[in-house]
């Protein structure tokens, strides 16, 4: 089986568990924030499990996920803007009672994740670590 399409079966897999976890969500707003970030984890986790050389390692598929994680990031402060609340989401409601600080660590998740460099492995191995403690910092502070 080629790269192209172990990468396009691990996604749907991870997709069809996503979509099972989220089936009690009743609100719209937080289904498309909840999708908007189950997009940038899987496409995290296909880069990291390339990086960590559990998969083979490909440019043009490290590059498409990248695509994916850089459009995702950018429509985190937008996902986020309604104060939509369900018992199904991960987000704290401090996110808006600390807006301003929520949309900086959205910008700077989405900064590093234009530093991504998907050349090489070890190229990406080292600029996921600055994408990972971005994400990991807004996580900490206003996610369940």
């Amino acid at each position: 089986m080629k790269l192209t399409t172990k990468t396009l079966a691990l996604g749907l897999i991870l997709a069809a568990g996503l979509a099972v976890a989220k089936e009690g969500v009743k609100d719209p707003g937080v289904k498309q924030r909840m999708d908007t970030m189950d997009t940038m984890a899987m496409n995290m986790k296909l880069m990291a499990n390339m990086a960590a050389g559990k998969m083979d390692f490909n440019a043009a598929d490290a590059a498409t996920a990248k695509a994916n994680v850089l459009a995702a990031v950018k429509k985190i402060p937008d996902a986020f803007k309604a104060h939509d609340m369900d018992p199904a989401s991960d987000a704290l409601p401090v996110i808006w009672t600390s807006w301003d600080d929520f949309a900086k660590k959205a910008d700077d998740a989405r900064m590093a994740v234009e530093l991504i460099d998907t050349d090489t492995q070890d190229q990406m191995k080292t600029s996921l670590t600055e994408v990972g403690k971005a994400c990991g910092a807004c996580h900490k502070a206003y996610r369940s």
